[in-house]
This record gives C-alpha cells, sequence and structure tokens, in this order.
C-alpha cells in the first residue's frame, strides 16, 4: 500500500504544479488580449470556459466498478484513488488565472492567494484512501480519520445522497482525531478505484460481523468477502 500512496502522491503533485503553470499561461493570455481589444479579447473567455468545461466532465463522471486492493503485510484492506484529475488543480489553475487577471481589492486578493496556498497544500500532503484494518475504517492518508468499529453505527453504516457516501457514527468521541458532535464522515468514494457499494457493503459487512475482522488484510478473507456479498455465503 505504501507503493500505491507514494505514486497516487507524485501524481497529484505533478498534476497541481502542471495545473498552476496553466493558470499562470492562461491568465496571462487574458491580460494580454483585453489589451488588444475587441476580437482578441474573445481569447479572455477561453480560461473560464475550459474551467466550466473541466468541471462539468467531472460531475458527469461515474464511479469506477474496481475491487479492494489486499496489503497482507499491513493487515489492511484499502480503496486506493483513482487516476483522473480531481477538482483541486481545477479550482487551484481557476484562482491562478483570476489572480493574474486582476481580481481588485487587496483584502479579496489575499483571501483568495491563501486559499490557493491551502488547497496546494493539501492537494500536496493528502491523497483520497479509505483503508480498512482489525481496528477500524481509516478515511484519508495523512492526518487520516480513525474510525472504530465500535463507533459506527449498525442500523445504518452508510448513506448514499446524490452519490455521495458518508459513515454514520454513532460514538463520534470515539474517532481520532476527536471531533466531538460530528456524526457522518463523508467517503472521497468519487475519487476512489472501488465500486462505491462493494466499499459500502464491506464496512456494513464488519460492522455486523464482528468475527471476520481480525482476518481483515489477508488473501483468504478477501475472497471469503467477495463470496459472501456476491450472494455466495451466509450472511
Amino acid at each position: 500500500m505504501r507503493e500505491i500512496i507514494d505514486a497516487a502522491l507524485q501524481r497529484q503533485r505533478t498534476t497541481m504544479l502542471v495545473a498552476l503553470l496553466v493558470g499562470l499561461a492562461a491568465g496571462l493570455l487574458s491580460r494580454w488580449a483585453d489589451s488588444r481589444g475587441t476580437l482578441p479579447s474573445l481569447l479572455a473567455m477561453i480560461p473560464p470556459l475550459a474551467v466550466i468545461a473541466l468541471v462539468f466532465r467531472e460531475l458527469r463522471s461515474h464511479p469506477v466498478t474496481g475491487d479492494l486492493r489486499v496489503d497482507e503485510p499491513g493487515a489492511v484492506f484499502f480503496a486506493p484513488p483513482r487516476h483522473r484529475l480531481g477538482f483541486p488543480p481545477v479550482i487551484a489553475a481557476w484562482m491562478v488565472v483570476v489572480a493574474v487577471d486582476g481580481i481588485g481589492p487587496l483584502p479579496l486578493t489575499v483571501l483568495l492567494a491563501a486559499t490557493l496556498v491551502a488547497l496546494v497544500v493539501t492537494h500536496w500532503i493528502r491523497i483520497p484512501l479509505v483503508a480498512l484494518d482489525p481496528a477500524g475504517v481509516r478515511v484519508g492518508s495523512s492526518g487520516a480519520l480513525v474510525v472504530p468499529w465500535d463507533a459506527l453505527d449498525p442500523a445504518a453504516v452508510a448513506v448514499g445522497r446524490g452519490g455521495r457516501v458518508r459513515l454514520v457514527v454513532a460514538r463520534p468521541e470515539r474517532v481520532e482525531p476527536r471531533r466531538s458532535g460530528r456524526s457522518e464522515i463523508d467517503l472521497p468514494v468519487r475519487d476512489l478505484a472501488v465500486a462505491p457499494a462493494l466499499l459500502v457493503a464491506a464496512i456494513r459487512h464488519y460492522v455486523i460481523h464482528p468475527e471476520h475482522r481480525p482476518a481483515i488484510g489477508t488473501t483468504a478473507e478477501h475472497a471469503r468477502l467477495r463470496q459472501e456479498l456476491s450472494g455466495g455465503g451466509a450472511t
């Protein structure tokens, strides 16, 4: 799993750098077009239209149908990130375009710059990841949320809302780092290379069947889980 995380981080960082450069080039193009008159200024419409097109494509993309991966040395089943552009680089590129093309008052410029830095830093150190181990569910890579199995609500493990999937937490005080009062945790299913329905079913299975948790992370347990979830075993 470590190799997959490192490779995914490298892809994210490269994509973000390219997005920042594209945003810079597009912003400079827009400024130049604005200074040249009506016809060239039509070129200034290219960056925002490109951002809108990319966002629309992301919203229209469908979740994949992949399987959970097995990391036997780490005793983990995990859902790795998808190879996709995603929203953060698109938003970062747009922010650079706006900043270079001129945003207006200084406070607004400072706010945009701070937001851009936070977005880039987060994308630089974290990847979308969900891992299941004998202790519970981990969401994220660096600074992951750790949700023990006994903190989840057996009656409603996950709820789908418009393509989103959330863990329903019955005991928020058991989640680390602690987030008191938060009863739901988003799973980044659109960014994972695993079928959302499979991930939800696997989590629900281990909440309801604690006797199978110690075997999580083994090839034999993965095969048993897939057979169980496909209807080939007793529930």
